[in-house]
C-alpha cells in the first residue's frame, strides 16, 4: 500500500459511514415512523416502521418520519362555553388524551403534532357542545358527568380515527356557572330536591296509613271474634276500659249505689245480686 492509495481508502471509508449514516435509523421504544420518498409514503425495504429497532432507508432519496408513540395530552387554553338542555351557561374547563394510532393516516391527514392538536381541539370543543348541550345543568355538574365523557370521547373518536388518532380519555375538570347565575341555579336545584323529598315523605305517609289502617281493621277483628265467644267477658272488658277513661287518678263521682255503671263492683258475676 503506497501513500497515493491512503487517501483514496480513507475517502471511501468517509463515504462508507456517511452512507450508512444516512441509510440507516433507529426507532425507539416510545417512538414509530414512516418512510418517505420525494414526500410520498414509501417504505422501498418493506420495513414496519411501527416497531422499534433499526431501520433502513434508500439514502438522499428517501426520508423518515418519526411520531411520539406514547398517550398525549391535549390541555385547551381556555374554558368552553356550553348552554344547556335547561339553557344554562356553563364554562366548561377540560382536557383529552390520546395517541397515535395510524403514522401513515395521521402524516396524510395531518402531518405534524401541533396540526393534530389543532383539529382535537375543534372536536372537543364540538363535542362538548353537543354532548353537554343536550343534558340538563344539574347533571353536568353533580350527576351524570362520567357518562357524559364517555359519549364525549366515543364522538370524538369517530372523527379521529379518519386522522390516525385514538382519543383516550376526555375529563371535565371543572364545570361552573357564571357568578351571576350560580345563586339562582343552586336555588332551583334545592327547590327540586325538596320536591323529590316531600314526594317520598308523602308517599312513606300513604304507606304507614295503609299498614295502620289494616292493623286496625285486624285488631276488631280480632276483638269482634272473642266477644263473640265470649260476650260476659267481653262485657266485663268493655266495662274495664270505661272505668279506666272515665275514672282517672283523684276522680270523685257522686252516683246511687244501685248503678249499673258499676254492677262489676257489686258481685264476682257482674250482677245485681251475689255475693258482695
Amino acid at each position: 500500500m503506497n501513500a497515493r492509495t491512503l487517501p483514496i481508502l480513507g475517502g471511501l471509508a468517509f463515504g462508507a459511514f456517511v452512507l450508512a449514516n444516512a441509510s440507516l435509523f433507529t426507532v425507539s421504544e416510545t417512538q414509530q415512523a414512516i418512510t418517505l420518498q420525494f414526500g410520498q409514503p414509501k417504505n422501498f425495504f418493506n420495513v414496519d416502521g411501527t416497531s422499534p429497532g433499526l431501520k433502513v432507508m434508500i439514502p438522499f432519496v428517501q426520508q423518515r418520519e418519526i411520531y411520539d408513540r406514547r398517550i398525549l395530552d391535549l390541555a385547551p387554553s381556555g374554558k368552553s362555553e356550553v348552554v344547556t338542555a335547561d339553557q344554562e351557561r356553563l364554562e366548561v374547563d377540560s382536557f383529552a388524551r390520546w395517541r397515535i394510532v395510524d403514522p401513515l393516516r395521521f402524516y396524510q391527514a395531518v402531518r405534524t403534532e401541533g396540526r393534530a392538536r389543532d383539529r382535537l381541539t375543534s372536536l372537543l370543543e364540538a363535542s362538548l357542545r353537543r354532548v353537554l348541550g343536550s343534558a340538563q345543568s344539574t347533571d353536568i355538574i353533580s350527576g351524570r358527568r362520567s357518562a357524559l365523557m364517555n359519549s364525549i370521547r366515543a364522538e370524538m373518536n369517530r372523527e379521529a380515527a379518519a386522522l390516525g388518532i385514538q382519543v383516550v380519555d376526555v375529563k371535565i375538570r371543572a364545570a361552573d356557572l357564571p357568578p351571576a347565575n350560580q345563586e339562582r341555579v343552586f336555588e332551583r336545584m334545592r327547590s327540586e330536591r325538596q320536591q323529590a323529598a316531600a314526594s317520598v315523605r308523602a308517599a312513606g305517609d300513604r304507606q304507614a296509613q295503609e299498614i295502620r289502617g289494616g292493623a286496625d281493621r285486624e285488631r276488631a277483628k280480632i276483638i269482634a271474634d272473642s266477644y263473640n265467644q265470649d260476650p260476659g267477658f267481653a262485657a266485663f272488658y268493655r266495662s274495664m276500659q270505661a272505668y279506666e277513661k272515665a275514672l282517672p287518678a283523684g276522680t270523685t263521682i257522686v252516683t246511687t249505689p244501685d248503678s249499673d255503671f258499676f254492677r262489676f263492683f257489686k258481685s264476682r258475676g257482674g250482677g245485681g245480686g251475689g255475693e258482695q
